[in-house]
């Protein structure tokens, strides 16, 4: 597993994880838990990955948009939404530290009505696990 993370992109954390209490969503219009946090970005803000690992799954969620999944070692796993539609990398690279894998973009729809930014979540053994522990 890592022994310390990256911030994936630079900004202010705009919605914090919350996994025991709900937070109001401004864009569906309803209380919800959130499992990562909204990082504040410029639109097409480089994305970085957190830690080294290899990339796992590139999507397009129906609700968060366009998803990089990378694995890391030791049961953790970091996922990040809303970026561009085309990431810089693909399905099996290895990727190290701050090495760029896509920028921030507006294909969240569960999270249109938000300012730009970057959803960055984390998971240990499958469980969500809140991002701003781990990063440094």
């Amino acid at each position: 597993a890592p022994e310390s993370w990256a911030w994936p992109v630079t900004g202010s954390v705009e919605r914090a994880h919350s996994l025991d209490e709900l937070i109001y969503d401004k864009t569906m219009g309803d209380w919800r838990t959130h499992d990562g946090i909204d990082i504040a970005a410029a639109l097409g803000a480089q994305v970085k990955a957190g830690a080294s690992g290899t990339v796992t799954d590139i999507r397009d969620d129906p609700l968060y948009g366009t998803t990089v999944v990378i694995s890391h070692g030791g049961g953790f796993e970091s996922v990040y939404s809303n970026l561009a539609a085309l990431p810089t990398v693909e399905v099996g690279d290895a990727v190290a530290a701050g090495e760029v894998i896509g920028s921030v973009g507006t294909t969240a729809l569960c999270e249109s009505g938000e300012v730009y930014h970057l959803h960055f979540a984390m998971a240990c053994n499958g469980e969500s696990v809140n991002p701003q522990e781990y990063l440094a």
